[in-house]
């Protein structure tokens, strides 16, 4: 074991005669090591060997005198050797060696890395010691077998090499499927370079076949248990539906803040990443599709004793004192906090703990409460309007407590039958004197005057139906709801760090990751500020502009995707099916362009899935939908892009949490009664659509953006000068150090741009009766506008031309009104798209709903004005697109997505169509029927090849990346888009310099070959070129284990390959392609012995 693992059980890696014994159709990995290096080793097990067998270099393999027993064995001082350390051993005799001794390092390729010779021992059989350099080595398994006077013999010895650790800088294509030998040389075929290693799973075919890997679900159990176990989850809801109220129901299982969890994480953890570490992972999984339920499903989670301490410390560290939580909370009894309550034993009812206050039942009648406040003016207008008798306190804060105890009792009759409540909830006299007994401090108790379950049914049914008509948010207040989410957020990514941690510390390389990233959500654990800060790799499902999201908020995570193509066993392709073969590449280059690092491949073991056909070991229709590309990828684009830093033009886009929160409760009030089975679905997430539909808009445009996080946004993000633009989309509740920043944002000379609900709450979801960035806008709030018929432009500005138009527009707010700012258009009484001055800047307050903007723009006569109104928007902080794709009319080719990456002094432009992959916020609107991985979304109007100008406004040499094409010095380029994959073009200032590779012309068999890589002149600096290198063996063999893809910084630049001693002898070439250019070099060398 290598030194840094003293302490740690010894791994086992012997040699197993038995699993090689497995029968195969084809050739296998296992099968070849076996006939090659383990021959002798299995014929002293079974046998003596036939004399005068040689191998492919005429040494020979045994002898029938028993030379070949001359060793008694080979000993290594480990197993397993990091890269570059020395591996030193013994030869141990029975006999004395009749000849020369001859050790011979072969590895999993077959290669033979290394031989040396041994002086003849004078002393008989005395051990003789020997050492190879292991920065020769190639593979992870490796043998040494010992040859005298020409004789292999029969013991030898093996070791594991540990790889050096490698940055992820280059795009990797990785199996789900766990694929047992004989299959991985068909799976490089297909481009495939990694796969799975279950954690407690048999991994030799990863090692035998030298794949990268990853370990897989090293913890589910903790963070994932809800969404692996559904009968835990659904008898968890059944439960609940039953007995609401009992919130030791909700006391999650395990519990993340249990000090007997971290015990069982560290110590599982620590066992899997001490299992896998040498061979240097891709990453360490530590759950899939995980959350604090079941992934995104709404749930109330955590009540334990553990949560509600931590909890506790929340709050204390947050407001201070309980009399400021109370006072944001609008609770006044909160007078200790809940630690102390637990801890202590103090004799205080379970009910006053402030995290009982938190429930989302509680939120949704908070919500109701300040519906029917404004409506009736209090209970008692109530009564009068719905004919009911509920004791009516004079108190304001405590006046619906009457009320909500009904309402409370009766969740917990899913039917409100006469006959269930009366079955659960005794006799109606009794009931009505509860009822009446939470009038509150001070004020007499009156029963409430119910005559009848019936009666009392339908003040229920009124109660939830006044509900989900709420369209405002009005009077809200639902801070204890929205810290508890943001606390329990908080804790959950707390626990997943501690999780990263134990596997740091037992691999200071290790990169840690969760699988099934879901759309950014109020439940979950998905506010994706905490998520970004505690994995280094994340595999997102591209929902609700997660990609964006993770991608803005820290570049510096791993993002892979994962994909797959369902086409059933020996079933003839039809043409539809080749259709999708094509649409099936789309989302990776999308991927790409935004950001992912690899591809993971859903095959899952299933015969529809499967890239190999177990069979006729054929690559599968699923694999052929894909292995172009990724062979592609794999041959320097992929690393070109990685490599290259994407740009954005100037545009900020606000990424809310809280926001969220809330809306997701607007969202809701439909579904308050059962919220936990009827919602959860990023579908009917509104603010999932406008979020969705603002950044296909900015896309649409020609232009890029980022978002920026709450959080960043308070520590001063946008005054570090990266953006002339944030807009807020829908950005509902927001803190005071969030408004003062935008503020100052602006002040400096900013653009603004909200649509509407813009900053009316603060960031703990209560409402502030105006919006605290209405004066940088320049509006009011006033009920009693009515909007009209339509939406017409009233005024022209220089940005664009508005007056008389009739613009497509769906107004947003109806009690919006002017003060300093400016209509440029209006329905009716209510202004729209308002300009405002403030200071050095502009704030624009849209007032207007662009939720639907992502469905519209795939329609064949899409009716909105938007894009034209958004490019105008966007002149008034002078941004206007770097590069413009126009149809043959000149018009802007719609739905097309440029993404621009920064190399130094160049530039690489990637163009392709953009279709939607995520329906988030569609509601019911019309959708395709799913077909398994091909989606359910119409994506057919932008499947059509295009003919294109791209136009940049002044010429430079310009370079067609994928073409391989030289296209000059131009400002202009025609062409043809394809609508399945992109155009990518290199920008530089001057010319690039021709490259050019050298080697030497005579190369002897295991020397080290120095690729010397040359430029005609210096890219600038920062500028890397990124240059594929493959050999080409004698006979035109493409020798596949000495590519490679190399990131040039400057020349000359030297790589060099460890040549085996059985590399074919002969005329050799080496290819040089030069990925930013497209051109291409080569060099001849010859090979002899």
């Amino acid at each position: 074991m290598p030194a840094s693992d003293s302490g740690d059980q010894p791994y086992s890696f012997a040699f197993r005669p038995e699993e090689n014994m497995m029968k195969h159709r084809g050739p296998t990995r296992r099968a070849f090591l076996r006939t090659a290096l383990a021959t002798p080793l299995l014929g002293a097990m079974g046998g003596r060997q036939a004399p005068g067998a040689t191998d492919a270099n005429g040494l020979a393999t045994g002898a029938a005198d028993g030379n070949n027993l001359v060793v008694s064995r080979l000993t290594l001082d480990r197993e397993v050797y990091d890269y570059g350390a020395p591996l030193t051993g013994q030869v141990h005799f029975h006999l004395p060696a009749p000849g020369p001794v001859l050790l011979r390092w072969t590895d999993s390729f077959g290669r033979v890395v290394q031989e040396i010779q041994l002086p003849s021992s004078a002393s008989g059989v005395a051990r003789q010691s020997f050492s190879f350099d292991l920065t020769r080595g190639l593979t992870f398994r490796n043998w040494i077998r010992a040859w005298i006077d020409g004789v292999e013999q029969t013991e030898g010895a093996q070791f594991m090499l540990s790889p050096p650790p490698n940055p992820w800088d280059d795009f990797h294509v990785i199996s789900w499927a766990n694929y047992p030998d004989g299959f991985y040389d068909l799976l490089r075929r297909a481009g495939v370079d990694g796969t799975i290693a279950y954690r407690d799973g048999n991994w030799d075919p990863v090692l035998d076949n030298n794949f990268n890997f990853y370990v897989e679900q090293m913890v589910w159990e903790v963070f994932s248990i809800y969404h692996k176990n559904q009968p835990l989850w659904r008898g968890l809801l059944n439960q609940i539906e039953l007995d609401r109220n009992n919130l030791d129901l909700w006391v999650r299982q395990p519990c993340v803040n249990n000090p007997k969890t971290d015990e069982y994480v560290r110590d599982h953890l620590t066992k899997y990443v001490r299992k896998h570490r040498a061979f240097r992972p891709l990453f360490y999984n530590i759950a899939d599709e995980l959350g604090q339920g079941d992934q995104i499903r709404p749930n109330d989670f955590c009540h334990s004793t553990h949560c509600t301490v931590k909890f506790a410390e929340y709050l204390r560290n947050l407001y201070g004192t309980t009399g400021a939580l109370g006072a944001e909370w609008q609770v006044a009894e909160l007078t200790r906090w809940d630690d102390e309550i637990v801890q202590n034993g103090s004799p205080w009812p379970q009910g006053d703990l402030h995290i009982h206050y938190t429930t989302t039942d509680r939120a949704f009648d908070s919500v109701a409460v300040a519906a029917l406040q404004a409506k009736y003016g209090g209970l008692a207008g109530v009564n009068q309007a719905w004919g009911v008798s509920l004791p009516a306190p004079t108190s304001d804060r405590e006046q619906w407590g009457p009320l909500l105890a009904l309402v409370s009792e009766t969740r917990s009759v899913p039917d409100l039958t006469e006959k269930a409540l009366g079955e659960r909830l005794g006799s109606l006299e009794r009931a009505n004197q509860r009822w009446g007994t939470h009038t509150g401090w001070g004020a007499p108790e009156k029963p409430a005057g119910f005559k009848s379950w019936a009666e009392v049914a339908a003040c229920v049914n009124r109660f939830y139906h006044e509900l989900s008509e709420v369209r405002s948010t009005e009077g809200w207040n639902v801070s204890p709801w929205c810290d508890f989410r943001n606390f329990m957020d908080s804790t959950f990514a707390d626990a997943i760090g501690r999780a990263r941690a134990v596997c740091q510390a037992e691999d200071p390389h290790a990169r840690c990751s969760t699988e099934g990233g879901q759309c950014p959500f109020a439940f979950g654990w998905y506010n994706y500020e905490n998520v970004v800060k505690v994995v280094d790799v994340i595999e997102p499902y591209n929902i609700g502009n997660n990609v964006e999201v993770i991608r803005s908020l820290n570049p510096a995570v791993i993002m892979v995707s994962t994909h797959g193509f369902e086409h059933p066993p020996g079933k003839p392709l039809t043409d539809l099916d080749r259709l999708y073969q094509k649409r099936a590449p789309q989302p990776i280059w999308w991927g790409l362009f935004h950001g992912h690092r690899g591809s993971l491949i859903w095959d899952d073991n299933l015969p529809e899935y499967r890239f190999v056909d177990e069979q006729t070991r054929q690559l599968t229709p699923s694999a052929q939908a894909f292995s172009d590309l990724f062979n592609e990828l794999h041959k320097g684009i992929g690393k070109l892009v990685i490599n290259s830093r994407r740009l954005h033009d100037g545009i900020a886009m606000h990424f809310s949490q809280p926001s969220m929160q809330v809306h997701w409760l607007l969202d809701n009030v439909g579904n308050a009664r059962k919220w936990m089975s009827h919602s959860g679905e990023d579908r009917h997430s509104h603010f999932t659509g406008v979020r969705n539909s603002w950044t296909k808009l900015i896309e649409d445009l020609g232009l890029q953006y980022e978002f920026v996080g709450g959080r960043q946004i308070e520590q001063g993000k946008l005054q570090a000068g990266q953006y002339r633009v944030l807009i807020m989309p829908q950005s509902l509740a927001i803190s005071s150090r969030e408004a003062d920043q935008i503020r100052q944002f602006v002040r400096g000379g900013g653009l603004l741009i909200a649509d509407y609900r813009t900053a009316s709450m603060n960031e703990h979801g209560r409402d502030l009766a105006g919006g605290q960035l209405d004066d940088v806008f320049g509006i009011g709030r006033a009920r009693g506008r009515k909007k009209g018929q339509s939406v017409v432009g009233v005024q022209s500005s220089p940005a664009f031309g508005l007056e008389g138009k009739d613009l497509h527009l769906m107004v947003g707010d109806e009690t919006i009104g002017v003060t300093t700012g400016k209509p440029l258009a209006r329905s009716g009484d209510v202004p729209l798209v308002i300009v405002n001055d403030f200071e050095h800047g502009k704030a624009v307050f849209w007032n207007a709903e662009v939720s639907s903007y992502a469905y519209d723009r795939l329609q064949a006569a899409p009716s909105t004005s938007l894009p034209e109104l958004m490019g105008g928007l966007f002149r008034l902080a002078a941004i206007e697109p770097q590069v413009r794709v126009l149809d043959r009319s000149g018009a802007r080719l719609p739905g097309t997505e440029i993404v621009r990456f920064a190399n130094g002094a160049c530039e690489h432009v990637a163009i392709f169509r953009n279709p939607q992959f995520d329906d988030g916020g569609w509601g019911s609107l019309p959708t395709l029927p799913e077909r398994g991985w091909a989606g359910e979304i119409d994506n057919s109007l932008l499947e059509k090849e295009a003919a294109v100008t791209i136009s940049w406004s002044a010429a430079m040499p310009t370079y067609d990346v994928r073409a391989k094409r030289d296209l000059g010095e131009t400002a202009k380029v025609e062409t043809r888009l394809d609508p399945w994959s992109p155009l990518l073009l290199t920008r530089s200032p001057r010319p690039v310099p021709e490259l050019r590779i050298e080697v030497a012309e005579q190369v002897r068999a295991g020397d080290l070959l120095r690729v010397t890589l040359r430029g005609e002149a210096s890219l600038g600096e920062g500028t890397v070129r990124i240059v594929r290198l493959e050999f080409v063996a004698p006979g035109g063999r493409p020798y596949e284990w000495y590519a490679r893809n190399v990131r040039v910084e400057a020349t000359p630049h030297v790589e060099r390959f460890p040549l085996a001693r059985n590399d074919p002898e002969g005329s050799w070439l080496v290819h040089a392609h030069d990925l930013m250019t497209g051109r291409t070099a080569e060099a001849a060398f010859a090979l002899g012995g």
